[in-house]
């Protein structure tokens, strides 16, 4: 008798489509398409999309790719909404998470389930490595919004959810707080998940590709944004959860410490810059002036939250 070959575990892929803009270069066709030719066994694995409302006609895109996925209706749902409402559906062992305007390699479902069939009880999950697509200086703006933190012990430090898988329990124990934040909500559930003694693992060679504006006008739009939106959930999110490095200095004196803090985000963006740049293939030098700017418009977000300016709102 041949031994039986052990069944492959069950993956849940939570599609969220609040990223989903007329600018991409990778339509939620194009993310579908990938999904559908993954290397993974078709059988075990399904898809959960969550519509917020963006996509015209969802569930038949959905459903003509995959016929027996579920499409869960958040309506005007920010991208973590969207993935909480996600995760409340999952059926599967793992749950992976993939943006609508991100299309994944064909083996990406594979590596993850191999990284945590051998993953000791303390690992979550586990974080891969998200390119943006070409464009003008992509490359160098990917190791600056996207590109990964390694810790001390190997682990993924910072967590990037375009990319990402975690252990059924753990998905199902821990939620996206603030969820209608745009940002830095991905900050605060890889903080929990590090209190309560869990860590995630790094893998390189697990490859996103996220679509990148093409147009001038789109790029600045992009960029500008997602810069003062960070600055300005970093304040926000600090005010309202004193456990986070660096609340006191937001939550005493006005908020006059906002400026170390920035200037401590500064120093770590560049450093992830550097460590970043041969993953993606970035230039250092063309790199450091768009961090110069990027870290000014961070800083005025900052500034914004401090004095009240209404939350920015982007996907």
């Amino acid at each position: 008798m041949r031994p039986m070959v052990p069944e492959r575990p069950l993956v849940s892929v939570v599609l969220e489509t609040d990223s989903v803009h007329p600018y991409d270069d990778i339509s939620l066709a194009d993310c579908l398409e990938a999904l559908g030719g993954q290397d993974y066994p078709r059988d075990r694995f399904e898809v959960i999309a969550v519509n917020g409302g963006k996509v015209p006609d969802l569930g038949a895109l959905v459903t003509a790719a995959f016929p027996t996925a579920v499409v869960l209706d958040c309506p005007g749902g920010t991208k973590f909404e969207q993935k909480n409402l996600g995760m409340q559906a999952v059926t599967g062992e793992i749950v992976a998470f993939v943006d609508g305007d991100c299309a994944p390699g064909p083996g990406w479902l594979s590596r993850i389930v191999e990284e945590l069939a051998t993953a000791p009880p303390d690992v979550a999950g586990v974080q891969g490595i998200t390119v943006l697509s070409p464009g003008w200086c992509s490359p160098e703006l990917a190791a600056l919004f996207y590109g990964v933190r390694r810790g001390p012990d190997g682990s993924s430090s910072r967590l990037v959810t375009d990319n990402c898988a975690f252990r059924q329990p753990v998905a199902r124990r821990f939620t996206f707080e603030h969820p209608s934040f745009s940002t830095v909500v991905d900050t605060l559930f890889l903080h929990r998940l590090r209190r309560a003694g869990y860590r995630m693992l790094l893998c390189e060679d697990l490859r996103m590709a996220h679509s990148f504006p093409q147009s001038a006008r789109a790029l600045a739009a992009w960029f500008f944004a997602r810069a003062f939106g960070v600055g300005y959930y970093m304040v926000l999110t600090r005010r309202l959860e004193p456990e986070l490095p660096g609340a006191a200095l937001v939550r005493r004196a006005g908020g006059l410490g906002w400026p170390l803090i920035a200037l401590a985000k500064a120093w770590r963006d560049v450093r992830q810059v550097w460590d970043n740049r041969r993953r993606v293939g970035a230039r250092f030098l063309v790199a450091l002036p768009l961090a110069a700017v990027y870290e000014a418009a961070l800083f005025l977000g900052g500034v914004g939250a401090l004095v009240g300016l209404r939350r920015p709102r982007w996907s």
